[in-house]
C-alpha cells in the first residue's frame, strides 16, 4: 500500500503497521503520481486532512491509474470537510474515512479497500467478464455493486440498512410457465419496485436497489432516518407484491417478505450488513407472506443456542428412538384402495416440542450425521412394514433417500441387512429421491438405483418439477415412479396453461412406462383432477394426513382398505 500525507504519514504508517501492513509512503503529493506510475500499489491513500484543495487534486491525478491498475484509493478527510465525500468519490476514490478515526477504524477502512481491490482483480481474472456489472436481466445493481456502495457507505460513518426481499413460488413458476415468463417476472417485478425505492426520502439519504441471485432483490439506503423509517420502508415494499403482475396474458401472484439489517459496525462491511438481512429474510420466510423481520445480534445468538442445543440433543435422539416415525397413505385412484404409505419422520424434542423433518435433516447435515440418521429411519422403518399384519400386512413402504445416502459407499449392502433382518421383501420398498439428490453425480446415483432395481427395490422421483427437473433426466435415470410435486396438484386445477403443462409431463411419463403419484392433493376436485389427468396414485390430506401404526389400522380397518373410492 502507498500512503501520500505531506503531515501525519509517520502517524498513518504507525496505525497500518499495528494493523500488520507495510506501507510505502510519499510526503510530497506533488510526486504522488509519478510514485504510484513507478511502485503500484494495491491501496493507496489520500490524506487530505487540513489540505482539502490539495488532497482532492491528488485524488483526481490517482483516480485513471488507480481504476486502470484496479487497485482501490481511499481518501482521508477532516471532519469540517466531510460533505466533501461526494467530490473525492467524484474524483476517483473508492472509499472516504472521516476524523477523528483511531487505529481500529482505519485497519477496517485499509481492509475494505483491500477487498474491492482484490474483487477487482477476480473480476477481471474472469474473460469477458465486466468490472463491477450490474444484473444483465433487471438492470438493477448486483451483489457486487451493492457491497463496494455499502462498504463505501460504512467507512464514510454513515448510518446504513439493507431491506433484503425474497420473492416466492419463482421456481414453480418457471416450471409451469417456463423461464422466460420467470424472467420477465422479475423485470416486472424490478420495474414496480423502483419508484418505491426511489420515493421520498429525508434529506441526506441514498439508496440503491439491486438484484441478488435468484429471486432475491435488496435496497441498500444510506443516512437513514431510523429504525421505524426502514421498517415503513420494507413494509412498503413488500406491499408491492399484493397485486398481481401481468405477463402477457397471464395475471401471476407471488407474495414477497423482506428482511432488514441496520448500521452494523462490523468490519466486513456491506458484507456483513448482506448476511445480517439474509437471516432476517430467513425469518421472515417462517412466517406469513407480507412478513418483514428485523435482525438483531441477541434474537441470532438464541437461534445459534437453539441449534447448539439441537445438534447436542440429535445424538441422544437417535439412540433413545425420541424420533417419531408416521406414515402417509397412499391411494390407487381407480379403486380407493391404499397401496402403500410413505415414511415420515418428526422428532419430538423435550425442549423444543416436535420439529419438521426438514429442521432434523438440517441438524444431521451440521453435525455430519446424515449417514447415522438415514440408516437409523430406514431400519425402524423397515422393521415395522414387515412386522405389519391384517389390513396393513402387502402395504408398499415408501422411504426418502438423500445424497448423503447415495454418496454412502456402504447404502446398497446396509439396505440389503435391514431387508434380510426384518424379513421384509424389496418389492415392498420404495426408495424415494429428491433430482437435487442425485445432480451433483448423475452417473454414480445412475448406477446406485439400477443396482437396487436388479434386487426388486421400486425406485421414485420425488418432488418432480422442482429444482433442476427435466424430463430428459427420466431417460436417464433408473426410475419406476415419479412423484409430482404439490404445486403441480394445484396446477391440475390452475388456468388451461397450467393444466396443459402438468398433463403433458403426465402423459409424457406414462408413456415411458412410470406410475405417477400426485402428491399434496388436498381435496377432492384435486384428486378428480389427478385421475383425469392419468395419475395413477394420489397423496395428501384428500387419503389422510401422516399417522402413527395404530391410526393407520384403524383407517384401513374402517374403510375397507378403500378411501374415496370412485
Amino acid at each position: 500500500m502507498l500512503i501520500i500525507s505531506p503531515r501525519y504519514a509517520d502517524d498513518l504508517a504507525a496505525m497500518a503497521q499495528a494493523a500488520g501492513l507495510s506501507p510505502r509512503l510519499e510526503r510530497a503529493p506533488m510526486a504522488a503520481a509519478a510514485r504510484f506510475a513507478a511502485e503500484p500499489a494495491r491501496v493507496v491513500v489520500v490524506d487530505a486532512r487540513g489540505a482539502l484543495p490539495a488532497g482532492l487534486a491528488v485524488a483526481q491525478a490517482l483516480g485513471g491509474p488507480v481504476e486502470a491498475q484496479r487497485s482501490a484509493m481511499l481518501v482521508l478527510l477532516s471532519r469540517g470537510d466531510a460533505e466533501a465525500a461526494q467530490a473525492a468519490l467524484a474524483a476517483g476514490a473508492t472509499s472516504v474515512l472521516v476524523s477523528p478515526f483511531g487505529g481500529e477504524a482505519f485497519a477496517n477502512a485499509l481492509r475494505l479497500a483491500d477487498r474491492h481491490a482484490a474483487r477487482l482483480a477476480k473480476v477481471a481474472a474472469t474473460p469477458g467478464a465486466p468490472v463491477l456489472a450490474g444484473d444483465t436481466l433487471t438492470g438493477l445493481a448486483d451483489s457486487e455493486r451493492l457491497v463496494d456502495w455499502l462498504d463505501a457507505a460504512v467507512v464514510a460513518g454513515r448510518p446504513v440498512a439493507v431491506i433484503m426481499l425474497g420473492v416466492a413460488r419463482l421456481a414453480q413458476i418457471s416450471m409451469l410457465h417456463g423461464r422466460d415468463v420467470a424472467d420477465r417476472l422479475l423485470v416486472a417485478i424490478a420495474r414496480r419496485l423502483g419508484p418505491l425505492a426511489d420515493g421520498p426520502a429525508q434529506r441526506g439519504e441514498s439508496r440503491l436497489l439491486g438484484r441478488l441471485s435468484g429471486s432475491d432483490f435488496a435496497l441498500a439506503v444510506a443516512g437513514h432516518g431510523g429504525e421505524t423509517a426502514m421498517t415503513d420502508l420494507a413494509r412498503q415494499l413488500v406491499q408491492a407484491f399484493q397485486r398481481p403482475f401481468a405477463i402477457d396474458d397471464r395475471l401471476i401472484n407471488v407474495a414477497g417478505r423482506a428482511g432488514l439489517a441496520m448500521n452494523t459496525a462490523s468490519e466486513d462491511g456491506g458484507h456483513g450488513l448482506l448476511r445480517e438481512a439474509s437471516l432476517a429474510l430467513a425469518k421472515a420466510r417462517l412466517r406469513e407472506p407480507g412478513a418483514v423481520a428485523r435482525f438483531s445480534a441477541e434474537a441470532e445468538g438464541a437461534l445459534l443456542r437453539r441449534q447448539a442445543d439441537l445438534e447436542s440433543g440429535l445424538y441422544r435422539a437417535i439412540g433413545d428412538g425420541d424420533i417419531a416415525l408416521l406414515f402417509q397413505p397412499q391411494a390407487r385412484l381407480e379403486t380407493g384402495r391404499i397401496e402403500g404409505v410413505e415414511a415420515l419422520v418428526r422428532w419430538d424434542h423435550p425442549v423444543h416440542g416436535r420439529l419438521s423433518a426438514a429442521t432434523l435433516l438440517e441438524t444431521a447435515a451440521s453435525v455430519e450425521l446424515a449417514v447415522v440418521l438415514g440408516r437409523h429411519i430406514r431400519a425402524r422403518a423397515i422393521a415395522a412394514a414387515a412386522a405389519w399384519t391384517g389390513p396393513l400386512a402387502g402395504l408398499k413402504l415408501s422411504i426418502n433417500v438423500t445424497a448423503a445416502d447415495l454418496a454412502d459407499a456402504d447404502f446398497v449392502d446396509t439396505l440389503a441387512t435391514d431387508l434380510a433382518r426384518a424379513g421384509l421383501s424389496p418389492r415392498r420398498l420404495v426408495l424415494e429421491v429428491t433430482e437435487d439428490a442425485v445432480i451433483d453425480d448423475m452417473d454414480g446415483a445412475a448406477a446406485t438405483l439400477a443396482l437396487l432395481r436388479r434386487d426388486g427395490v421400486t425406485v421414485a422421483l420425488d418432488d418432480f418439477g422442482t429444482g433442476y427437473s427435466s424430463l430428459a433426466r427420466l431417460a436417464r435415470l433408473p426410475v419406476d415412479v415419479i412423484k409430482l410435486d404439490r404445486s403441480f396438484a394445484q396446477g391440475l386445477v390452475g388456468t388451461d396453461r397450467e393444466k396443459l403443462v402438468v398433463t403433458a409431463m403426465i402423459s409424457t411419463a406414462r408413456r415411458l412406462g412410470l406410475s405417477v403419484v400426485a402428491e399434496g392433493v388436498e381435496d377432492d376436485v384435486q384428486r378428480a383432477a389427478a385421475q383425469a389427468a392419468g395419475c395413477h396414485l394420489v397423496q395428501g390430506y384428500c387419503v389422510a394426513p401422516p399417522l402413527d401404526e395404530i391410526s393407520l389400522a384403524a383407517l384401513c380397518t374402517n374403510n375397507g382398505n378403500a378411501v374415496g373410492t370412485a
